[in-house]
């Protein structure tokens, strides 16, 4: 039995790329009875092989997803079958796992090291971690992905350092948060691929020496350069107005708890709008700023050394630039479809970075950064790849339509909280909200966003639409009638509304646009109103059909785009703050 594993820290751990519980029990707590022996098996080989084939990981068994300790009741004879279920199932054979004591319970764990070959389960294909989740893959899409981040990448090259001169209270840190606080530090950077065992004596890669070395390693460019300019754009000669901050350099986990503080220091905290009063706080959500930070440090190309990470705020937007193009298997779109990847050109430095608490490795970042900036009304980021450099830009100028401050004037004193607010707000812009929605839009679970969609019906504020799980919430007709075209405004509504220059049967197509339409028929909407304009923007846009601009662009322009009933009109610029669009047929008769 292994008993030099500490599971105080995944007690209380998200599931991510390096982690997943299980229970070994079925049922509720009054009336638990054992999983099916081979369920539990098949689950092991698939779990620790898509670690294998990832990163790395952790899989402990025995684990509640509350963090309750319920161990099992598993006989000796099938407890040992368990344990051996990676050499037994995957090809090649991995680590068995072991079994460990936690005061009345015995939990099941297996410590997973990334294979620098791909893992297959026999008979059953090649699974890999990606995010919280394990999905199957090709054989040869997963060998690709080991030789880019195994072989090619700067941070698998051979350091020229040895292990003195190490941060041995860093170090120490990452152990402990990684459940290997009673381990030495040498197991610790082998069992992460920091280091090769050479003789008696280790060999430290170039990661070791960006996460831990005191001095920081010997790349000229590894540290961070914040830039703040006095205005909107940069200036040059007598009217320069660019002041560089000190350069931030060392550790990597260091340069990043720096910069953050220095950035800190820098934002602004204006009067923005949190429940429906107008208070003070940051220029740019504190997760967004740092997730782009964080991102720009974790994936950039550290083989480009002429280059470094900086960030640059402006008094109208923060830019973070990277060096280096997507690592390979992202792209652009993707992206800005927010679809969970994690791809990273660094896996030895992402993983050390979450053993700190540093990256949560679910996937998520960059949806939640989109959600975070909607959730402060400010435009959704913008992202951009060229001369080699990845650049993720933050504006500070609020997103609110005049219809959304009229909406938010009628709402009068109510006493609401943000997330009731984001609610009303979703409800007035598309003409409905639901769990599923809140839950996306904030980041509350689903029984929290029932209560709060529950409280809002209680006062009033909202109207069930009870159809089971598609059951949704709509405006009552009091505020829903305030919602203008939709119930017919008159003629100087219509133009403030920017329908004044639309065909009448426009017109009234926008007019008997009510609750959720049908996807055919919004993007045929969309398609007359750019094909009767010259240009139309994504604002212009939502606020004709009453939708938020970055679901609209994320759901319906950016796809339109693609299928050619769309063109842009700053194509190399997806993200231009001036982006507008123009349908590539005309639609003048009806």
């Amino acid at each position: 039995m292994k008993t030099r594993f500490d599971v105080a820290p995944f007690l209380d751990q998200e599931e991510g790329l390096h982690f997943e519980r299980k229970s070994l029990y079925h049922g509720p707590r009054t009336n638990r009875r054992s999983r099916d022996r081979r369920e539990v098996r098949d689950q092991i080989a698939e779990y620790v092989a898509g670690f294998a084939n990832a990163e790395g990981g952790v899989l402990i068994l025995g684990l509640e997803d509350d963090g309750e300790i319920t161990g099992h009741a598993l006989p000796r004879t099938a407890l040992q079958s368990l344990l051996n279920t990676p050499r037994a199932r995957l090809d090649p054979p991995q680590a068995p796992g072991f079994e460990l004591q936690r005061g009345d319970e015995r939990l099941l764990v297996f410590e997973v090291a990334a294979s620098s070959t791909p893992v297959q389960v026999i008979n059953d294909g090649f699974p890999m971690r990606v995010g919280d989740t394990t999905k199957q893959f090709k054989e040869s899409q997963i060998e690709a992905l080991k030789r880019q981040g195994l072989t090619e990448s700067w941070e698998s090259q051979r350091s020229p350092f040895g292990v003195a001169g190490m941060d041995s209270g860093l170090l120490a840190l990452a152990r402990e948060r990684s459940g290997w606080s009673k381990e030495t530090d040498e197991k610790y950077l082998l069992s992460r691929r920091l280091a090769d065992r050479r003789g008696f004596g280790l060999t430290l890669r170039r990661a070791a020496d960006l996460l831990f070395r005191l001095d920081g390693c010997d790349h000229p460019n590894a540290g961070v350069r914040i830039f703040r300019v006095f205005g909107a754009e940069r200036t040059t000669g007598p009217k320069h107005n660019v002041e560089e901050l000190p350069r931030i350099e060392g550790p990597l986990p260091s340069v990043y708890d720096r910069s953050c503080e220095a950035l800190q220091a820098l934002i602004g905290r204006p009067s923005r709008l949190v429940g429906r009063r107008f208070v003070e706080s940051p220029e740019y959500p504190d997760f967004a700023w740092r997730e782009a930070l964080l991102n720009a440090l974790l994936h950039r190309d550290y083989s480009i050394d002429g280059l470094g990470t900086e960030v640059w705020l402006f008094s109208d937007r923060l830019e973070v630039v990277s060096p280096g193009d997507l690592p390979t298997g992202v792209t652009l779109e993707a992206l800005l479809r927010l679809d969970r990847l994690h791809v990273s050109r660094n896996p030895r430095t992402v993983r050390v970075m979450a053993d700190l608490g540093h990256a949560r490795d679910q996937g998520e970042g960059i949806p939640r950064m989109f959600a975070e900036m909607e959730d402060a009304f400010l435009a959704p980021p913008e992202m951009s790849v060229a001369s080699r450099q990845v650049r993720v830009v933050l504006r500070n100028s609020p997103a609110l339509s005049v219809a959304d401050r009229e909406f938010i004037a009628d709402l009068g004193e109510l006493d609401l909280d943000r997330v009731e607010l984001r609610a009303l707000l979703q409800a007035h812009r598309h003409g409905r909200v639901d769990n599923s929605s809140i839950r996306s839009l904030v980041g509350l679970g689903t029984l929290a966003a029932s209560k709060m969609l529950g409280r809002l019906r209680e006062k009033g504020l909202l109207t069930l639409h009870s159809h089971g799980a598609k059951s949704y919430y709509s405006l009552p007709d009091a505020h829903a009638r305030r919602r203008g075209p939709a119930q017919g405004a008159d003629d100087s509504e219509k133009a403030r509304q920017g329908w004044g220059d639309l065909p009448p049967a426009i017109q009234q197509s926008l007019r008997e646009l009510t609750g959720r339409p049908r996807k055919n028929r919004l993007r045929a909407l969309i398609l007359q109103i750019c094909g009767a304009r010259r240009w139309t923007t994504a604002a212009e846009l939502a606020v004709m059909l009453r939708f938020s601009a970055p679901n609209l662009t994320r759901r319906h322009l950016s796809p339109m785009v693609k299928s050619q009933q769309l063109v842009m009109r700053h194509p190399n610029q997806p993200n231009h703050p001036k982006q507008a669009y123009r349908s590539t047929q005309t639609f003048l008769n009806f």
